[in-house]
Protein backbone atom coordinates (compact mmCIF):
# COMPACT_ATOMS: atom_id res chain seq x y z
CA UNK A 1 0.00 0.00 0.00
CA UNK A 2 1.32 3.40 -1.00
CA UNK A 3 2.13 5.93 1.65
CA UNK A 4 0.40 9.32 1.69
CA UNK A 5 3.51 10.98 0.22
CA UNK A 6 3.72 8.42 -2.58
CA UNK A 7 0.00 8.82 -3.33
CA UNK A 8 0.38 12.60 -3.50
CA UNK A 9 3.37 12.24 -5.81
CA UNK A 10 1.46 9.81 -8.01
CA UNK A 11 -1.52 12.15 -8.25
CA UNK A 12 0.74 15.09 -9.11
CA UNK A 13 2.53 13.21 -11.88
CA UNK A 14 -0.78 11.91 -13.21
CA UNK A 15 -2.24 15.41 -13.24
CA UNK A 16 0.75 16.75 -15.13
CA UNK A 17 0.43 14.00 -17.72
CA UNK A 18 -3.29 14.67 -18.16
CA UNK A 19 -2.65 18.41 -18.48
CA UNK A 20 0.11 17.97 -21.08
CA UNK A 21 -2.01 15.49 -23.03
CA UNK A 22 -4.89 17.98 -23.15
CA UNK A 23 -2.62 20.86 -24.18
CA UNK A 24 -0.91 18.95 -26.96
CA UNK A 25 -4.23 17.43 -28.03
CA UNK A 26 -5.79 20.86 -28.49
CA UNK A 27 -2.66 22.14 -30.26
CA UNK A 28 -2.63 19.15 -32.57
CA UNK A 29 -6.35 19.58 -33.33
CA UNK A 30 -5.98 23.22 -34.40
CA UNK A 31 -2.65 22.57 -36.12
CA UNK A 32 -3.94 19.80 -38.35
CA UNK A 33 -7.71 20.39 -38.51
CA UNK A 34 -9.01 22.03 -41.68
CA UNK A 35 -12.37 23.72 -41.13
CA UNK A 36 -15.01 23.14 -43.82
CA UNK A 37 -14.37 25.55 -46.71
CA UNK A 38 -16.46 26.14 -49.84
CA UNK A 39 -13.39 26.89 -51.95
CA UNK A 40 -10.79 24.27 -50.98
CA UNK A 41 -11.57 21.76 -53.77
CA UNK A 42 -12.59 19.17 -51.18
CA UNK A 43 -15.86 17.73 -49.97
CA UNK A 44 -16.08 18.49 -46.27
CA UNK A 45 -18.51 19.67 -43.61
CA UNK A 46 -22.13 19.32 -44.76
CA UNK A 47 -21.32 19.74 -48.47
CA UNK A 48 -23.23 17.50 -50.89
CA UNK A 49 -20.37 17.65 -53.36
CA UNK A 50 -16.99 19.31 -53.78
CA UNK A 51 -17.48 22.93 -52.63
CA UNK A 52 -21.23 22.81 -53.29
CA UNK A 53 -24.45 22.19 -51.40
CA UNK A 54 -24.91 22.32 -47.65
CA UNK A 55 -23.73 25.65 -46.31
CA UNK A 56 -22.09 26.66 -49.61
CA UNK A 57 -23.72 29.20 -51.92
CA UNK A 58 -22.87 27.11 -54.95
CA UNK A 59 -25.47 24.50 -55.91
CA UNK A 60 -24.26 21.06 -56.99
CA UNK A 61 -24.76 20.10 -60.66
CA UNK A 62 -26.86 17.12 -59.64
CA UNK A 63 -29.34 19.44 -57.95
CA UNK A 64 -30.03 21.87 -60.84
CA UNK A 65 -31.57 21.75 -64.29
CA UNK A 66 -29.81 23.45 -67.18
CA UNK A 67 -31.61 26.53 -68.55
CA UNK A 68 -33.89 25.98 -71.54
CA UNK A 69 -33.44 28.17 -74.62
CA UNK A 70 -36.85 28.24 -76.29
CA UNK A 71 -35.72 30.18 -79.36
CA UNK A 72 -33.15 32.55 -80.85
CA UNK A 73 -34.09 35.14 -83.48
CA UNK A 74 -32.25 37.52 -85.79
CA UNK A 75 -33.97 40.93 -85.90
CA UNK A 76 -33.38 43.74 -88.38
CA UNK A 77 -32.61 47.06 -86.70
CA UNK A 78 -32.02 49.03 -89.89
CA UNK A 79 -30.22 48.53 -93.19
CA UNK A 80 -27.23 46.19 -92.70
CA UNK A 81 -27.61 46.40 -88.92
CA UNK A 82 -29.15 43.51 -87.04
CA UNK A 83 -29.79 42.36 -83.51
CA UNK A 84 -30.38 38.97 -81.96
CA UNK A 85 -32.42 37.79 -79.01
CA UNK A 86 -32.54 34.49 -77.13
CA UNK A 87 -35.57 33.59 -75.02
CA UNK A 88 -34.67 31.32 -72.13
CA UNK A 89 -36.13 29.82 -68.98
CA UNK A 90 -34.47 28.87 -65.70
CA UNK A 91 -36.64 26.46 -63.70
CA UNK A 92 -34.33 26.35 -60.69
CA UNK A 93 -36.22 28.21 -57.96
CA UNK A 94 -33.85 30.15 -55.72
CA UNK A 95 -30.78 29.43 -57.85
CA UNK A 96 -29.26 31.47 -60.67
CA UNK A 97 -25.96 32.04 -62.44
CA UNK A 98 -24.00 35.26 -62.16
CA UNK A 99 -21.80 34.71 -65.23
CA UNK A 100 -22.79 32.46 -68.11
CA UNK A 101 -20.60 33.00 -71.22
CA UNK A 102 -22.50 32.69 -74.50
CA UNK A 103 -22.21 33.21 -78.25
CA UNK A 104 -24.72 34.44 -80.84
CA UNK A 105 -24.16 33.49 -84.49
CA UNK A 106 -25.97 34.88 -87.54
CA UNK A 107 -26.21 32.82 -90.74
CA UNK A 108 -27.41 33.70 -94.24
CA UNK A 109 -29.73 31.68 -96.47
CA UNK A 110 -26.81 29.51 -97.62
CA UNK A 111 -25.97 28.69 -94.00
CA UNK A 112 -22.79 30.76 -94.13
CA UNK A 113 -21.72 32.48 -90.93
CA UNK A 114 -22.15 36.26 -91.19
CA UNK A 115 -21.51 37.48 -87.67
CA UNK A 116 -20.52 36.20 -84.25
CA UNK A 117 -21.01 37.98 -80.93
CA UNK A 118 -19.84 36.72 -77.53
CA UNK A 119 -20.97 37.95 -74.15
CA UNK A 120 -21.75 37.01 -70.56
CA UNK A 121 -25.34 36.57 -69.34
CA UNK A 122 -26.88 36.73 -65.89
CA UNK A 123 -29.42 33.94 -65.43
CA UNK A 124 -32.06 34.96 -62.86
CA UNK A 125 -33.46 32.42 -60.42
CA UNK A 126 -36.65 30.59 -61.32
CA UNK A 127 -38.08 32.54 -64.26
CA UNK A 128 -38.07 33.38 -67.97
CA UNK A 129 -35.29 35.69 -69.22
CA UNK A 130 -34.03 37.22 -72.46
CA UNK A 131 -30.51 37.81 -73.75
CA UNK A 132 -30.30 40.60 -76.32
CA UNK A 133 -27.49 41.87 -78.53
CA UNK A 134 -27.76 44.80 -80.94
CA UNK A 135 -25.67 46.54 -83.61
CA UNK A 136 -24.55 43.38 -85.38
CA UNK A 137 -23.30 44.37 -88.83
CA UNK A 138 -24.19 42.02 -91.69
CA UNK A 139 -22.78 43.99 -94.61
CA UNK A 140 -24.68 43.45 -97.85
CA UNK A 141 -25.88 39.98 -96.85
CA UNK A 142 -29.12 39.27 -95.01
CA UNK A 143 -29.22 36.97 -91.98
CA UNK A 144 -31.86 34.27 -92.19
CA UNK A 145 -31.40 32.71 -88.77
CA UNK A 146 -29.61 33.09 -85.45
CA UNK A 147 -28.23 30.55 -83.01
CA UNK A 148 -27.44 30.93 -79.32
CA UNK A 149 -25.48 28.67 -77.02
CA UNK A 150 -23.70 28.80 -73.69
CA UNK A 151 -19.96 28.33 -74.06
CA UNK A 152 -19.74 26.43 -70.79
CA UNK A 153 -22.16 24.90 -68.34
CA UNK A 154 -23.50 27.67 -66.07
CA UNK A 155 -22.52 27.54 -62.39
CA UNK A 156 -25.58 28.01 -60.20
CA UNK A 157 -25.66 29.65 -56.78
CA UNK A 158 -28.42 30.23 -54.26
CA UNK A 159 -29.85 33.73 -54.72
CA UNK A 160 -33.01 35.80 -54.40
CA UNK A 161 -33.98 38.45 -56.97
CA UNK A 162 -36.03 41.53 -55.96
CA UNK A 163 -39.63 41.34 -57.18
CA UNK A 164 -40.50 44.35 -59.34
CA UNK A 165 -43.68 45.10 -61.30
CA UNK A 166 -43.96 46.32 -64.89
CA UNK A 167 -47.04 47.85 -66.51
CA UNK A 168 -46.91 48.15 -70.32
CA UNK A 169 -48.26 51.41 -71.72
CA UNK A 170 -48.37 52.85 -75.25
CA UNK A 171 -46.87 51.52 -78.48
CA UNK A 172 -46.40 54.05 -81.26
CA UNK A 173 -45.06 53.67 -84.78
CA UNK A 174 -44.45 56.08 -87.64
CA UNK A 175 -42.08 56.49 -90.56
CA UNK A 176 -39.64 58.06 -88.13
CA UNK A 177 -39.47 55.02 -85.85
CA UNK A 178 -41.31 53.02 -83.19
CA UNK A 179 -41.47 53.16 -79.42
CA UNK A 180 -42.94 51.30 -76.46
CA UNK A 181 -43.46 52.82 -73.02
CA UNK A 182 -43.82 51.02 -69.70
CA UNK A 183 -43.79 51.78 -65.99
CA UNK A 184 -41.53 49.79 -63.66
CA UNK A 185 -42.17 49.91 -59.91
CA UNK A 186 -40.06 48.86 -56.96
CA UNK A 187 -42.50 47.79 -54.19
CA UNK A 188 -39.71 46.63 -51.87
CA UNK A 189 -38.26 48.54 -48.93
CA UNK A 190 -34.76 48.78 -50.37
CA UNK A 191 -33.20 50.50 -53.37
CA UNK A 192 -32.62 48.16 -56.32
CA UNK A 193 -29.59 48.85 -58.52
CA UNK A 194 -28.43 47.71 -61.96
CA UNK A 195 -31.78 46.61 -63.41
CA UNK A 196 -31.55 45.27 -66.96
CA UNK A 197 -34.82 45.29 -68.93
CA UNK A 198 -35.58 43.75 -72.33
CA UNK A 199 -38.79 44.45 -74.29
CA UNK A 200 -40.05 41.92 -76.84
CA UNK A 201 -42.69 42.52 -79.52
CA UNK A 202 -44.59 39.50 -80.85
CA UNK A 203 -46.50 39.23 -84.13
CA UNK A 204 -49.78 37.42 -84.70
CA UNK A 205 -47.81 34.28 -85.66
CA UNK A 206 -46.17 34.20 -82.24
CA UNK A 207 -42.72 35.14 -83.53
CA UNK A 208 -40.66 38.02 -82.14
CA UNK A 209 -40.71 41.04 -84.44
CA UNK A 210 -38.65 43.45 -82.34
CA UNK A 211 -36.47 43.61 -79.26
CA UNK A 212 -34.91 46.47 -77.34
CA UNK A 213 -33.07 46.81 -74.03
CA UNK A 214 -32.41 49.46 -71.42
CA UNK A 215 -30.65 49.76 -68.07
CA UNK A 216 -31.89 51.40 -64.86
CA UNK A 217 -28.96 52.38 -62.67
CA UNK A 218 -31.05 52.73 -59.49
CA UNK A 219 -34.71 52.52 -58.46
CA UNK A 220 -35.53 53.78 -54.98
CA UNK A 221 -37.74 51.82 -52.58
CA UNK A 222 -41.43 52.39 -53.33
CA UNK A 223 -40.71 54.44 -56.47
CA UNK A 224 -41.51 54.04 -60.17
CA UNK A 225 -39.77 54.95 -63.42
CA UNK A 226 -40.89 55.31 -67.03
CA UNK A 227 -39.18 53.04 -69.55
CA UNK A 228 -38.99 53.93 -73.24
CA UNK A 229 -37.88 51.33 -75.78
CA UNK A 230 -37.17 52.59 -79.29
CA UNK A 231 -36.58 51.23 -82.79
CA UNK A 232 -35.21 53.33 -85.69
CA UNK A 233 -37.84 52.08 -88.18
CA UNK A 234 -41.58 51.63 -88.37
CA UNK A 235 -42.77 48.32 -86.96
CA UNK A 236 -46.20 46.71 -87.13
CA UNK A 237 -48.31 47.00 -84.00
CA UNK A 238 -47.49 43.92 -81.95
CA UNK A 239 -50.11 41.31 -81.10
CA UNK A 240 -48.59 41.22 -77.63
CA UNK A 241 -45.57 42.52 -75.75
CA UNK A 242 -43.41 41.02 -73.06
CA UNK A 243 -41.02 42.95 -70.82
CA UNK A 244 -38.46 40.98 -68.83
CA UNK A 245 -36.10 42.29 -66.18
CA UNK A 246 -33.09 40.91 -64.36
CA UNK A 247 -31.16 42.27 -61.40
CA UNK A 248 -27.63 40.87 -61.67
CA UNK A 249 -26.76 39.45 -58.27
CA UNK A 250 -23.70 40.71 -56.44
CA UNK A 251 -21.94 39.60 -53.27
Amino acid sequence: MLSWAEQRKFLFVGGVIVFLTAVFGVYGFFAFYNAPDCSNNSKDGDERGVDCGGGCARVCKADVNLPIIHFARALEVKNEVWGAVAYGENRNVGAGSRRAPYVFKLYDGKNLLLYERRGVAFIPPGKVFAVFEGKMLSGSRTPSRATFEFLEEPIFERMIEPILTIDTKDFEASEHGSSLKAIITNPTRTTVEGIKVVALLFGTDGNVTGASATLIASLLAGSSATLTFTWPRELERPARTEILYTVPWRN
